[in-house]
């Protein structure tokens, strides 16, 4: 079939519709089909149409010594009785324990050996292909290392950020950061001063985002901005009105940067701030109360905040698996909190479990 009477333009965007599993099953249908499904134009239109696709939760846990990846897209207009079963992806098997796991980017998954802090390996949960990056360097034994991934749109370049902290005796003011696409996979050494990172990370239009400090307590001084392509950092100093500690959620907030948090102060409150002037760091601060939902609906379930979905819902999570897995919307305008069930994960319980919103699938083979 060389001829196709169909234009390929028009079979891309025909098959960039369809949902990835079907994708990797047609890939296998013939030489014709597997060429323009391999393509890189037709990986990249699909990302792109990611969102046209309904969003997806997307729930990462490590179970006998193999990483497991489930997804499934959010519930429309859930209510008490919603309840959710997941779609699984590839299983990777892997020879170490895993010890974290980077919030997904573009399809992608960082995640680093517990036994080492300079071992860390790529994944892409929906082709179950995976790369393990060069060792990086490491100061002293008691170097430690935080990995995030950042995208830069100018060029279309993914890229690996290692973050080195060591005792406040020793401060690593070197880290390294590596290039995914040009296929060469070497750390690079880069310069910044010495910080403790705190939080995940958040990219938005090229610059990652995260929370530090100077010491390894819960105190967070400072943002620090990554910009993926120069390669620079600059900070946004935290004042002493702010108070976010280290339990803070950074979310894109209408391209905008923005911190959810709760408070430490009785009763339980939801702060959420966002970053309105970036040139003069000028942040607005609103304050929601959740005891009344908490008593009734969370109780005793210890709940970490994922992050904002485009309809104004905070969405929180427990950090393991349990007998009834359960994720809650808090919307922010209307003021309520529903609880949604998770079915399907009953027999991983009391393992932990990573939580993301708006995870994209990638075709991208590695």
């Amino acid at each position: 079939m060389t001829n196709p009477e169909i234009p390929i333009d028009l079979l891309m965007d025909i098959f960039s519709r369809v949902p990835a599993k079907s994708i990797a099953r047609f890939r296998c249908l013939s030489k014709f089909w597997k060429s323009i499904l391999c393509h890189p134009d037709f990986t990249e239109l699909f990302l792109t149409m990611s969102p046209t696709r309904p969003p997806l939760l997307s729930f990462t846990f490590e179970n006998d010594g193999k990483l497991l990846f489930f997804s499934t897209p959010y519930p429309q207009n859930p209510d008490e009785n919603t309840s959710l079963v997941p779609t699984r992806y590839h299983v990777h098997h892997y020879d170490y324990p895993t010890y974290e796991v980077s919030s997904p980017l573009r399809g992608f998954i960082c995640y680093r050996d517990r036994t080492s802090q300079d071992t860390m390996v790529i994944c892409n949960p929906v082709t179950g292909e995976s790369v393990s990056l060069p060792k990086v360097e490491l100061k002293s034994i008691n170097t430690e290392t935080k990995t995030y991934l950042g995208y830069d749109p100018i060029d279309k370049q993914m890229k690996v950020l290692c973050i080195k902290f060591d005792d406040f005796s020793n401060p690593c003011d070197e880290h390294q950061v590596l290039t995914l696409e040009n296929g060469k996979h070497l750390w690079r050494r880069i310069q910044c001063k010495p910080h403790y990172p705190k939080s995940d990370g958040i990219c938005i239009d090229g610059t990652l985002y995260y929370t530090a400090g100077f010491d390894r307590g819960t105190s967070v001084s400072m943002i620090v901005c990554f910009d993926v392509r120069s390669e620079k950092f600059s900070f946004i100093n935290i004042d002493e009105c702010m108070l976010i500690n280290a339990y803070c959620t950074l979310i894109n907030y209408k391209g905008k940067l923005g911190a959810l948090q709760f408070s430490f102060l009785s009763p339980k409150h939801l702060e959420f701030w966002v970053l309105q002037d970036a040139e003069n760091f000028i942040w607005s601060k609103d304050i929601y109360n959740l005891r009344p939902f908490w008593n009734k609906i969370v109780k005793r379930t210890e709940l970490f905040i994922v992050g904002m979905t485009a309809g104004g819902e905070v969405v929180l999570t427990p950090y393991y698996l349990v007998d009834t897995f359960c994720i809650y919307y808090f919307h922010l305008e209307c003021k309520s909190l529903t609880r949604v069930q998770i079915q399907g994960l009953e027999k991983f319980n009391c393992t932990r479990v990573y939580t993301s919103l708006d995870y994209a699938e990638n075709l991208k083979l590695m």
